[in-house]
């Protein structure tokens, strides 16, 4: 899969600064993200001299699937006149691009010559709540299904986990980025290895697992470890109050790293919490608005992996199989129809 990265270029000194009609755009984490793909060997020094360079063993060296990087200026006007002016005529043709705080209207533009560059899936990490706005985004949505393109807007990137099958998923799984995924082998209640299989495009889960290895499960890993060593890489994600979230970004990415230790303890159910309805009744409290996000897209990974080795299956089974609620289901079931994979008939779900 060949990968094209769109980024905004470093300010440098003398450069032009932002003012009340143009905006910045950073490019620490784009910097990040690149050197974890190359798997340059200055590219984390965290550890400093404690390093033992484990990422070495996984031999994780992308270089030659990126076509190119291409740099836009640091400071733009909010409002462009004519985008595709900062288009180069030049665009290596490619599978994926991989566009980190850039321009959103430079981005539009190059989404609508997708044809023209063989573009088939493209990821837009959103680290910060700025990055991109909900108007550009649904844009974006629909150029890319007219287009045939598989777009993700992951907040932040370590939120990128996309259902099986698709292309999305693939890129997910070829350069193993995106929601973390470790492996952790336990004996005698000690960590004897933990194996990174997707790790934060920043890099931060190989740093995360180096320093679990060789801990006792009964520690108080979530805090000693996950949380010290998260602020310690630095994380990059912003810690800039997220309404779409219903917190920050950064916490999103603490998340997705406190979940590499859910194999160690075994949950214990909660009581639901009652409150109030209008008309005072005691009810359960609604399910958060992210929570119902992660349920529809685990509903979704769940029909696709049925479907992955049976043509059809019932809705009712599935239910019974997955446990799933009936209003995750159904969410998923009408979203994987509107993406034309799977369609309904006679209350089982049948691949398209």
């Amino acid at each position: 899969m060949r990968v094209l990265i769109l980024r905004s270029r470093g300010a440098g000194r003398g450069k032009r600064t932002a003012d009340a009609y143009t905006q910045e755009f950073k490019s620490a984490f784009a910097a990040k993200v690149i050197g974890n793909l190359r798997g340059r060997r200055d590219f984390c020094a965290s550890c400093g001299p404690d390093c033992t360079r484990c990422r070495a063993g996984y031999r994780r060296r992308f270089g030659r699937s990126i076509v190119g990087v291409i740099s836009l200026p640091s400071v733009m006007p909010y409002l462009l006149e004519a985008p595709g002016r900062h288009v180069p005529r030049e665009v290596p043709p490619h599978d994926a691009l991989l566009a980190i705080n850039v321009h959103e209207q430079v981005l539009l533009e190059m989404l609508k010559r997708s044809a023209d560059y063989g573009t088939r899936v493209v990821v837009v990490p959103l680290e910060a709540p700025d990055w991109m706005s909900g108007s550009a985004r649904a844009e974006a949505e629909a150029i890319c299904a007219e287009r045939g393109v598989e777009v993700a807007f992951p907040k932040p990137f370590c939120a990128f986990d996309p259902p099986p099958g698709g292309l999305l998923d693939e890129f997910r799984r070829r350069f193993h980025i995106g929601k973390p995924r470790v492996e952790l082998t336990v004996s005698d209640g000690k960590i004897e290895q933990a194996h990174v299989h997707v790790s934060a495009a920043c890099g931060a889960t190989y740093y995360v697992a180096r320093w679990l290895t060789g801990r006792r499960i009964d520690e108080d890993l979530r805090i000693e470890v996950v949380a010290k060593r998260m602020h310690s890489y630095p994380c990059t994600a912003s810690m800039k109050w997220d309404d779409e979230l219903g917190e920050t970004p950064m916490h999103v990415a603490g998340q997705a790293h406190y979940e590499i230790l859910a194999p160690l303890t075994a949950p214990t159910p909660a009581e639901p919490e009652l409150v109030r309805s209008p008309v005072g009744t005691m009810v359960a409290r609604p399910v958060p608005v992210r929570d119902n996000i992660r349920n529809i897209e685990r509903a979704k990974r769940a029909i696709l992996e049925e479907l992955s080795t049976d043509k059809q299956v019932s809705l009712d089974d599935l239910r019974a199989r997955r446990k799933i609620t009936p209003a995750a289901l159904a969410s998923a079931v009408l979203l994987l129809k509107q993406a034309g994979l799977i369609r309904t008939a006679r209350g089982r779900i049948v691949k398209a």
